[in-house]
């Protein structure tokens, strides 16, 4: 058990940054005599769009203001360029919304890589603009004057980047229906409605959120004309511009939206003022179920004391189950408990039962902090069902604004009701489909408010209850069964070959928040049971139910994995599939992790049942979270240097900087026959399982180093890393991992998005300068070190055990540098920074004390008065 305090990093050194390199592909593009061929008539469609009368638009015209035509155009090019939004601010008619990335364009005879390299896939980027009449002749304009000379003077003076575009265009198009309803999940939503005969259905209607208020007022004008002609009605609106984000709350009857699905020719759908139609929520069913029991009578003691350092947003608790009562403090503002039935309340209670004592199987002492609970779920019936759901009258985007807002601001008078709070825990998985190529408009604000309030959010990946296929003959299933090795080997193909549906649900994209995945395990104890088998032989691997990565532009996610519960399952019945299915079998009862739940009979507040999910390990990550805050804020009472310090993201990097890929590395390799670094293992495991002991300290042989601090644009701190005397001509394996972590400023127009990038390098301001690798004679292992540098947290680990040989003076050097990804950064970036260093517990050597000792010296030096 760890019992020893972290170290303090001295200050670091200031220094400018790294210079990091790199090399842009080299593309073959067209000549311009061929794009005019290409393109030409593209060019043509569109002009001809623009100059076409649209005679709804007049029917439904109240003002000649609204009279002009405005289009989305969508241009696609092969390769990026730069800052090419700078290029329309010159021209009127045309005015940026967004751009997005596109990684799987298919090459051609007009565009590739290089002759050598002909088949590879090429990487490019969408432009989408508005544009009116007065636009699109301007971009005509350059068009024809492109077409007549490629080397026109006016493509040397400011309008470079046009010839860029013009070079580099492999489509132009209008923003149509399909981008509007594909794999939004909102076709598939308001199927499932119509099957069940719902009246009204509720949508989400994203508008591009142009950058002038009367704008907005405009085309929200013409989108609510368009709902009522559909006999629709729009319940409220949101604008939130930090991110982007105006929409509306509409609910359209059932025949409007029959129509829809059986045809795209509706004003609607067509209407170039929506971005996106998305379904308003998705449900969670918690099945009614007699698989509970109840526990004797607890004695209610250690009650905790202080100020909440951690929120739950979530469905109501059961408050006075005797699991919470005197721990939690509930906030409805909107009176949603009068209406919240005891027996339905679930969820809420489950997650907090999790935060607070942990899986109730593993004994462990509750949290000592009291934990703030505001409900954003409502509770409805159907048949045999409770589901709990985001009310379907509120965009969840302006529910958890306004819930997170409440916890910091004053609101109507009354002042912040939590203010303390450092963690946010967001273990619902029900409000997005699976993420796609850009942050939605919850994860974009998740990604704003971590920033603005300095807070963690803690987010669930999301689960994956489908039928599991694999790749073997339905007759072989019983033997296979029958070998769980095997059985384990093949399960892991099948959810690797089936990522693409398997992908995190949005909010899990969001960048600042940390993503939980589940691991396969809990602390359950249940005897055999015929025609149930658990699928994993070893108790690390990634749950099948857990959802996968990677996140925005690939960023490892989830980050961290911990216990989600196990779940049986059983082989499918029935002759009418051809591969061996494997079913999970739906139950309260164990394995799972034992919870507090409401009771079946009225009144019992002593009830338990069994559940499992990433929401369950978002959940007890946040209890690890609680635990580090108490541990930091223990270490500053003795450290006068941690007065400034940025508790959430030193409890964001311990986090992280306490796992690793342990056993499941090997086991994953072997089963896809792959290398032990490649980056399906990251895809399945992140940075890999939190393990507790080392977020609570180190130990003899493991010294743990924090620091942290704010950086401006182009500057980077040097850390000192102490080497231990004892290392030196010691052949002994050694580790040592480095963990980075910072909230970074977001764009949201821009396919970049994160505004600042920071990354560590294991070397001062030169490579020979205290360079990790040369000095203990450690590789990296695990995670791609281009994969760690893509999201809000590097984690790397290191791992050597050659003889090494330095002077006692020496040490390491890790310097934290700091650029900005857009334009200038307005405030400097704060970080957290971890650094250990640690040989086997076996070996007794004083790898703690001896660095201790040297960074006490260097602190005494550092504070002796002149």
């Amino acid at each position: 058990m760890s019992n020893k305090p972290f170290i303090i990093f001295p200050e670091p050194r200031s220094s400018g940054r790294h210079k990091r390199k790199s090399r842009p592909p080299t593309y073959h593009f067209p000549e311009p005599s061929r794009q005019v061929e290409r393109v030409g008539h593209k060019l043509e469609i569109l002009e001809n769009a623009f100059n076409a009368q649209d005679p709804n638009r007049v029917v439904l015209r109240n003002d000649p203001g609204s009279a002009e035509v405005e289009k989305v155009l969508v241009v696609e090019t092969v390769g990026a360029i730069d800052e090419f939004f700078k290029a329309l601010k010159n021209l009127e008619g045309l005015e940026w919304l967004t751009e997005f990335d596109e990684e799987e364009i298919t090459p051609d005879d007009d565009f590739y890589v290089s002759e050598e390299e002909r088949a590879k896939g090429l990487t490019g980027r969408l432009y989408l603009i508005m544009s009116n009449q007065q636009g699109v002749q301007q971009l005509l304009s350059m068009w024809n004057t492109y077409r007549e000379n490629p080397t026109h003077p006016q493509f040397q003076h400011g309008k470079a980047k046009w010839k860029h575009l013009f070079n580099q265009l492999k489509d132009i198009r209008l923003w149509n229906s399909e981008d509007r309803l594909r794999e939004t999940g909102v076709l598939e939503d308001w199927a499932d409605r119509v099957q069940t005969q719902q009246e009204e259905i509720p949508v989400e209607i994203e508008l591009w959120c142009r950058k002038n208020a009367p704008d907005r007022v405009r085309v929200e004008t013409r989108v609510r004309q368009l709902v009522s002609a559909l006999a629709g009605s729009v319940k409220s609106n949101v604008e939130i511009e930090s991110i982007a984000y105006h929409g509306l709350l509409a609910k359209l009857p059932i025949v409007a939206v029959q129509r829809i699905l059986e045809s795209r020719d509706v004003e609607l759908v067509q209407a170039q003022e929506v971005m996106f139609f998305r379904p308003v929520s998705q449900s969670l069913i918690q099945k009614v179920s007699d698989a509970t029991s109840s526990e004797p009578a607890i004695a209610v003691e250690n009650l905790p004391q202080g100020d909440p350092i951690a929120a739950l947003l979530d469905g109501l608790p059961l408050e006075n189950h005797q699991r919470l009562a005197g721990r939690i403090i509930v906030d409805d503002p909107d009176g949603w408990a009068s209406s919240y039935l005891a027996a339905d309340r679930l969820h809420g209670t489950a997650m907090a039962s999790l935060i607070i004592h942990g899986e109730l199987d593993a004994s462990e002492p509750p949290i000592s902090a009291p934990l703030y609970i505001r409900p954003i779920l409502k509770s409805l019936h159907r048949g045999p069902n409770i589901y709990e759901v985001t009310p379907e009258e509120l965009l969840p985007v302006d529910l958890i604004y306004r819930a997170v807002r409440r916890i910091f601001e004053e609101d109507n008078g009354e002042p912040a009701i939590a203010p303390q709070v450092k963690i946010i825990n967001l273990s619902i998985g029900i409000l997005g489909r699976t993420f796609l190529k850009f942050p939605s408009p919850l994860a974009r604000l998740l990604d704003y408010l971590s920033c603005k309030y300095r807070v963690l959010f803690m987010v669930s990946a999301g689960n994956h209850l489908d039928d599991i296929e694999l790749d073997k003959e339905r007759s072989e299933g019983e033997a296979l069964v029958g070998n769980p090795a095997e059985l384990q080997k093949e399960v892991l193909k099948a959810i690797v070959d089936k990522s693409r549906l398997r992908r995190i649900l949005s909010p899990a994209e969001s960048i600042n928040s940390l993503t939980v995945g589940a691991i396969h395990n809990d602390y359950s104890i249940f005897p055999p049971v015929s025609g149930r088998f658990n699928p994993f032989s070893i108790n690390t691997l990634p749950s099948p139910f857990s959802a996968q990565g990677t996140g925005f532009k690939r960023a490892i996610k989830p980050e961290l994995f911990h216990n989600g519960g196990r779940a049986l399952y059983m082989l499918k019945p029935g002759t009418t599939h051809e591969k061996v299915t494997l079913q999970r079998v739906d139950t309260n009862c164990v394995p799972g992790q034992k919870v507090a739940c409401p009771g079946v009979s009225f009144g019992d507040v002593s009830a338990v049942r069994n559940t499992r999910g990433t929401s369950n390990a978002s959940a007890l990550v946040t209890r690890e979270a609680i635990k580090a805050f108490q541990i930091l804020k223990d270490l500053a009472r003795e450290n006068g240097r941690m007065y400034n310090a940025d508790y959430a993201l030193l409890i964001k990097t311990l986090l992280v900087h306490s796992a690793s890929w342990g056993e499941s590395c090997s086991a994953i390799a072997e089963a896809l026959g792959i290398s032990a670094r490649h980056e399906l293992i990251t895809r399945l495991i992140g940075y890999g399982k939190l393990n507790s002991d080392r977020i609570l300290g180190c130990t003899d042989q493991r010294a743990t180093m924090l620091g942290y601090g704010e950086l401006q644009e182009e500057r980077a701190h040097v850390y000192h890393v102490p080497l231990p005397p004892c290392l030196i001509g010691q052949q002994v394996k050694r580790r040592v991992t480095v963990t980075l972590s910072w909230f970074a400023p977001t764009i949201p127009s821009s396919t970049k998005y994160r505004q600042a990038l920071l990354w560590f390098s294991p070397f001062g301001d030169t490579r020979e300068d205290g360079n990790l690798g040369e000095q203990l004679q450690v590789n990296r292992v695990e995670c791609d070190p281009r994969a760690v540098k893509r999201g809000t947290i590097q984690h790397e680990v290191f791992e050597g055990d050659a003889a090494v040989t330095f002077v006692p003076e020496d040490s390491l050097q890790i310097q934290v540098n700091c650029r900005p990804e857009i334009g200038r950064l307005a405030e400097p970036v704060p970080y957290a920074l971890a650094v250990s260093l640690e040989v086997a517990p076996s070996l007794s050597l004083p790898i703690y004390e001896e660095i201790r000792a040297k960074l006490r010296t260097v602190i005494e030096v550092e504070t002796r008065p002149v």
